[in-house]
């Protein structure tokens, strides 16, 4: 942690043109994986009430995926509005958690800038950028071409996908199982975000009451997920006690 408070070693020579490449190259691994998914909540928006311009307002508005479709089926629902904030909510809380690893690496950035990253973070950008952040061979500007560029890729492709569903209009078959694209979208982040046996604990109780709930509505299973991972990750810490 402490190489957050600190600015580039001496030895930082990464242009910030080179750096911006980096941040596209190192995500597009995560971008592969959420394409699909992308697409599926495209397909899915298309099946709802939800006119063609809410439709794309849905993906800049929320950029992570579980509360993007949480909203727009409990909005297709008629759910109250209050529900359906309180729940997408829950969902990101997780994101408030990557703002603030985040942070240090951009605290001689103004308030402005620093809330306009802020935007994109969502867990397949942190888990990509952090770990290139502590190899501490940025400077500042490198660090935000980094940042940029890998945001921007997986913006791009993550709207751009479900653009592309909805103008076509894409219908995709019960058959191919999209109920499980969340948290599949979610399985190449795993090994990143268990550095232990009390979250990796964590983590696969969380991904088995997903899988495990996939038929509930409104995407609830990723609430009840969530919950279950802090109650797992809550007994192995008085575990260890």
């Amino acid at each position: 942690m402490s190489t957050a408070l600190v600015d580039a070693s001496p030895q930082a020579t990464t242009t910030t043109r080179a750096a911006f490449a980096d941040g596209v190259r190192d995500i597009t691994p995560m971008v592969l994986g959420v394409v699909p998914f992308g697409f599926a909540i495209g397909a899915a928006i298309t099946t709802t009430s939800l006119s063609l311009l809410e439709g794309f307002a849905s993906g800049p508005l929320v950029l992570a995926g579980a509360a993007q479709l949480t909203t727009v089926q409990m909005l297709d629902a008629g759910a109250a509005p209050l529900v359906i904030v309180l729940s997408a909510v829950i969902i990101n809380a997780r994101l408030l958690l990557y703002s603030a690893s985040l942070a240090p690496w951009f605290r001689r950035e103004p308030l402005g800038r620093r809330m306009l990253l802020a935007v994109p973070v969502v867990d397949q950008l942190h888990f990509t950028c952090l770990p290139r952040f502590e190899r501490n061979d940025l400077d500042r500007y490198g660090r935000i071409a980094y940042y940029t560029g890998a945001s921007a890729w997986l913006t791009t492709a993550w709207i751009g996908s479900q653009s592309v569903a909805m103008l076509a209009g894409a219908r995709l078959p019960d058959s191919l199982g999209l109920e499980v694209a969340a948290p599949l979208a979610l399985v190449g982040l795993l090994a990143k975000s268990t550095p232990d046996k009390r979250s990796g604990a964590a983590a696969v109780v969380a991904g088995a009451v997903v899988l495990a709930g996939a038929w509930l509505p409104f995407q609830s299973a990723v609430i009840a997920g969530a919950l279950a991972g802090i109650a797992t990750a809550g007994i192995g810490t008085k575990a260890d006690r």
